[in-house]
């Protein structure tokens, strides 16, 4: 399947993510999430600060999901 396409600004926070994450989560599943925590600000009027806003919340779920990880291991 193929991940949605994002403007440049977004693209450039999901290969941030991708390249912190150094492996451990597939890259796939982070550009669906930044994609998916974008859509949540389509309406907004101001979107000058969404990639900063996106890459805040998707670098939480990151942490979380890793900290669940190692919960589960």
């Amino acid at each position: 399947m193929d991940a949605p396409a994002l403007n440049p600004h977004l693209q450039f926070v999901a290969e941030t993510l991708i390249a912190r994450t150094n492996g451990s989560v597939d890259a796939e599943f982070v550009h669906d999430l930044v994609a998916d925590i974008a859509r949540q600000f389509d309406d907004a009027l101001v979107r000058d600060f969404v990639p900063v806003l996106v890459a805040k919340e998707a670098s939480a779920r990151l942490r979380e999901l890793d900290a669940t990880r190692l919960i589960a291991s």
